[in-house]
C-alpha cells in the first residue's frame, strides 16, 4: 500500500517535472525550495534559482502562487548586467503572484531580459519601492503581461534601448512607467559618462491607473501605442534636457479618462500624436489641459477628439502645436514665441431668417497675431445654394482689432468677431433662412 502510494507520487513529480523544458527551473525545485501560500519569507529561495539560472544559462518559473519577498530579487547579482539574459515567467499574471511589503526594488534586471505572466504587489498601506528596476543599461529585453499595483514605480529606468513593454496592467502607483536619465535628469545623447537617452522602446497595451503620472519617459525614438492612462495627474510626460532635446517619440491611440493633464512636454524637438480621446471633467470641475509644452518644439495632432470640460486646450511656452485639440469650454495659452494651428475645423450650421447673430462652436475661436479663412455653404429658403469665403485678420494678440473681409460668393452671408468668437448671420430679413450648412474655420497664419 505505502509502495503505490510512493510510486503514484514519484509519476506526479515526474510528470510536473515534465512539464518545464530542460533549459527551465521552477524556484519550487527542492534545490530552491520556495514554498506558495506559506505566509513566509522565500527571498533567499527565488535568488537561488536566480543565480542558478543566471550560471546555467536557464529561465526562472514561477508557479501559481503567492511568494513573499522581502529583498531584492537580482538577476545582476552573479554576472553582472550585461551577462544575466534570462527569462522570467509565471503561470499566468492572476495566478503567479510575488508580493513584498518592504520598501525595496523587487527585480532588479538588465540586459536581455524578459519578464512575463506574473502579478508584482507592493502590499503596505501605502506606496512605496519598485517593482521592476532596470538600474543600468537594458538592450533588447521584453516585458508582458503583469500585473503591477501598489509601488512607488512600477517600472523605473534608464538607458533602456531596443526593448519592449506590452500588455501590463498597472494601478495604485505614483509613476506607471519611468524611463529617466541620470538621476532626476535626463540623460544625454551617447555623451558618456553622462549616458545616453531611452530610446527606440514600444509601449503596447499599457493601462495605468490611479497615478500621478502614467508614462514618463526621458526618450528618443519610442512608440506609446493602444494605450490608457485614468484617474491620473497626467497622461504621458515626454522631457528632456535643455541642451539635447527628445525627438521623433510617436503616441498613438491613446485613451485619457480623469487625467487633468493629458499630455506634458518639455524640451522637445519633434512630437507625434495621432488618434486620441481625452475625457474631461464636469463643467464646475473642468481639467487643466489636454496638452501642456514648454519648449516644446513642434508637436503635431492628428485625429484627436474629446469631450467633457476643460480649463485650457493647450498650455504652450515656446511650442508650436499643428492640428486641432478639441477641449469643450477650454482656451488657448499660448506665449509670444508658441503658435498654435489647428488646421480646419469645420461645423454644421443653420441661420434663422431673422437676420439675428449665430455663434460658432467655442472650438471655432480666435487667438493672437493670426488670419484665418471661413468658408460657409448651405441652402437659402429652401432653393438657392450658398457658397461665400471670409477672411479673418486678429493681430496685436487682441480680439477686437480683428477685421473681417468678404473675398467671395455674393453677400448672403456677415460675419463678425467678438471676443475671439465667431459670429455669423443672413444678411437680410424674411425668406427660409439657410439649412444644411456647413461652415469651415482654417488658420493660415
Amino acid at each position: 500500500m505505502n509502495y503505490k502510494v510512493s510510486l503514484i507520487g514519484l509519476v506526479l513529480i515526474s510528470s510536473s517535472a515534465a512539464a518545464l523544458d530542460a533549459d527551465t527551473i521552477s524556484i519550487t525545485d527542492p534545490r530552491f525550495g520556495a514554498i506558495a501560500n506559506d505566509n513566509r519569507d522565500d527571498s533567499a529561495q527565488i535568488q537561488a534559482a536566480i543565480d542558478y539560472a543566471v550560471q546555467n544559462d536557464k529561465s526562472v518559473y514561477i508557479p501559481a502562487g503567492t511568494f513573499n519577498v522581502s529583498n531584492t530579487l537580482d538577476v545582476t547579482r552573479v554576472k553582472g548586467s550585461h551577462n544575466s539574459r534570462i527569462k522570467l515567467y509565471g503561470e499566468k499574471r492572476n495566478l503567479s503572484r510575488l508580493t513584498t511589503n518592504a520598501n525595496i526594488s523587487l527585480l532588479k534586471v538588465a540586459h536581455n531580459v524578459e519578464v512575463h505572466d506574473l502579478a508584482l504587489v507592493q502590499t503596505a498601506s501605502f506606496k512605496q519601492g519598485t517593482a521592476i528596476d532596470i538600474p543600468f543599461a537594458s538592450y533588447r529585453s521584453n516585458f508582458s503581461k503583469l500585473d503591477i499595483s501598489g509601488f512607488d514605480n512600477g517600472v523605473y529606468g534608464k538607458w533602456v534601448i531596443w526593448s519592449r513593454f506590452e500588455d501590463l496592467f498597472i494601478a495604485n502607483v505614483n509613476y506607471g512607467i519611468h524611463l529617466h536619465g541620470n538621476g532626476s535628469d535626463p540623460a544625454y545623447w551617447n555623451i558618456e559618462p553622462n549616458g545616453w537617452f531611452n530610446n527606440v522602446n514600444v509601449f503596447d497595451n499599457i493601462y495605468v491607473e490611479g497615478s500621478h503620472t502614467g508614462i514618463k519617459l526621458a526618450a528618443m525614438g519610442s512608440n506609446i501605442t493602444n494605450s490608457t492612462v485614468q484617474n491620473s495627474q497626467v497622461g504621458v510626460e515626454i522631457y528632456g534636457p535643455a541642451e539635447h532635446k527628445t525627438w521623433n517619440n510617436q503616441i498613438d491611440n491613446f485613451y485619457a479618462e480623469g487625467v487633468k493633464t493629458v499630455f506634458k512636454v518639455k524640451n522637445s524637438r519633434t512630437l507625434d500624436i495621432n488618434g486620441v480621446f481625452a475625457q474631461g471633467g464636469a463643467s464646475n470641475n473642468r481639467y487643466r489641459t489636454v496638452i501642456e509644452a514648454d519648449n516644446g518644439g513642434v508637436i503635431t495632432v492628428n485625429g484627436m477628439t474629446g469631450q467633457d470640460w476643460w480649463q485650457h486646450n493647450v498650455i504652450l511656452k515656446n511650442t508650436k502645436v499643428k492640428g486641432h485639440v478639441p477641449a469643450i469650454g477650454g482656451t488657448t495659452s499660448a506665449d509670444s514665441g508658441s503658435a498654435y494651428l489647428p488646421g480646419k475645423l469645420t461645423a454644421n450650421i443653420s441661420l434663422p431668417a431673422n437676420s439675428s447673430w449665430v455663434a460658432l462652436p467655442a472650438y471655432m475661436a480666435i487667438a493672437g497675431n493670426s488670419a484665418y479663412k471661413v468658408m460657409i455653404s448651405g441652402i437659402r429658403d429652401g432653393y438657392e445654394p450658398v457658397l461665400e469665403e471670409y477672411a479673418i485678420y486678429n493681430w496685436n494678440g487682441a480680439s477686437q482689432y480683428a477685421k473681417v473681409h468678404h473675398t467671395s460668393g455674393v453677400g448672403r452671408i456677415k460675419f463678425k468677431v467678438d471676443g475671439g468668437k465667431i459670429y455669423a448671420k443672413l444678411d437680410y430679413n424674411g425668406g427660409g433662412g439657410l439649412t444644411g450648412g456647413k461652415v469651415t474655420l482654417e488658420r493660415i497664419h
